[in-house]
């Protein structure tokens, strides 16, 4: 999960996030690797940015200037169809997209002639809900089944898909998905995580040479299921700071006609900035000494600070000897924030109130383009309201 164009309270990772794109495709080359799977989340937004996507090419132009040829499918951050749109053009850089979902005999399984050997890719990008009664319908089936529960329609697709696995090809599935019994890394979009949208392992299928997954952003295998056949590569920076100390990977897998697939290598990635939760009781630890053992630190930091009363113009102070501090937030020994106050939603000013939301979010003021957009938006929705 790449999430190009990502950002960490107001800061862009975009550079981070290159110089790790940067450092797989150097991998990629030194181990002379035959296909690079990317299994979802290439941006973060499903409107990425020009330096975002300026990022991603960078990389398929660099490995299929190479001769490494890589498939890509969508997750449930990218635009399908904006990935869609591109896929001819990134076709030129040996670059196959797969962004709406597709069913076989339509894209959807497809076959690289690689070497002397022959790849056959089951692709599923993120599917949601509401879109499964749509490909229930592709298969000729009810969709009314379909809707009743996410995952029997998922394994509808999945039976479609992989229903042309052989021994006579190395048969890869690759899947934007939650499996059950995965860890979360607290940085995925929770919604997509919950039970409803999981999917077991015994929906997977036993011909399958490697089954590479997006959509959880710590590294794993798959509960119940070969290490060897498959995993979750993870995100490729520690994205948020439920990820604080977690090591990124790329795997590097060899797979055979008729034999069972090895994990070759597993490569540490060094690039991107590391975070760091930092936590302060000040009835326990003297603040000035905590800020200072952390001087030398050149990742990002967050801090939680317990504190007996409240410290006007301490968060400033702190950002000021610190301007790596991305979160300084403030506790109460029970439980109140320092700014916990009551709000009398009758006097509230939206606009005002979308400010202070932005600022605390992103630590940057509102812009004015961004005021004037909410103000055009709020006065659509007051002139449709009916007294």
């Amino acid at each position: 999960d790449w999430h190009a164009g990502r950002t960490l309270k107001g800061r862009d990772r975009t550079p981070e996030i290159r110089e790790a794109l940067q450092e797989i495709a150097e991998v990629a080359l030194m181990q002379e690797v035959d296909l690079i799977l990317v299994a979802g989340d290439v941006y973060d937004k499903k409107n990425p940015g020009a330096d975002a996507e300026n990022a991603v090419y960078e990389f398929f132009l660099k490995t299929g200037e190479a001769g490494i040829p890589s498939v890509v499918i969508a997750g449930n951050h990218d635009a399908p169809g904006r990935l869609d749109a591109v896929s001819g053009l990134l076709g030129k850089t040996q670059t196959h997209v797969i962004g709406e979902a597709r069913v076989a005999g339509n894209g959807g399984t497809f076959e690289l002639d690689i070497g002397d050997e022959v790849a056959r890719i089951a692709a599923l990008p993120f599917v949601s809900e509401r879109r499964i009664v749509r490909y229930g319908d592709l298969l000729n089936s009810d969709p009314g089944q379909w809707s009743e529960r996410y995952r029997t329609g998922m394994k509808h697709l999945i039976d479609n898909l992989t229903k042309s696995f052989k021994n006579d090809a190395v048969n890869l599935l690759m899947l934007h998905t939650a499996m059950d019994g995965a860890t979360l890394a607290n940085s995925e979009y929770m919604f997509h995580c919950t039970s409803g949208y999981s999917l077991s392992q015994d929906m997977l299928p036993e011909k399958a040479n490697y089954v590479a997954l997006g959509h959880i952003h710590k590294p794993q295998s798959i509960q119940d299921f070969s290490e060897q056949a498959g995993r979750y590569s993870g995100s490729i920076l520690q994205l948020d700071f439920g990820e604080a100390g977690d090591e990124k990977h790329v795997y590097i897998v060899e797979a055979e006609v008729g034999k069972p697939t090895q994990l070759v290598d597993i490569h540490t990635l060094k690039a991107g900035k590391a975070l760091r939760n930092v936590r302060i009781d000040t009835s326990k630890d003297e603040l000035d000494k905590k800020l200072q053992s952390v001087e030398d630190f050149e990742g990002w930091l967050k801090f939680s600070i317990e504190l007996d009363r409240p410290r006007p113009g301490l968060k400033d102070r702190i950002k000021q000897q610190l301007p790596n501090a991305l979160a300084v937030e403030f506790t109460f020994p029970k439980g109140e924030t320092e700014t916990s106050e009551r709000v009398d939603v009758d006097k509230l000013d939206l606009l005002d109130a979308y400010a202070k939301f932005y600022e605390a979010q992103r630590d940057q003021t509102l812009d004015k383009d961004l005021r004037s957009t909410f103000n055009e938006l709020l006065e659509e929705h007051d002139d449709e309201v009916v007294v």
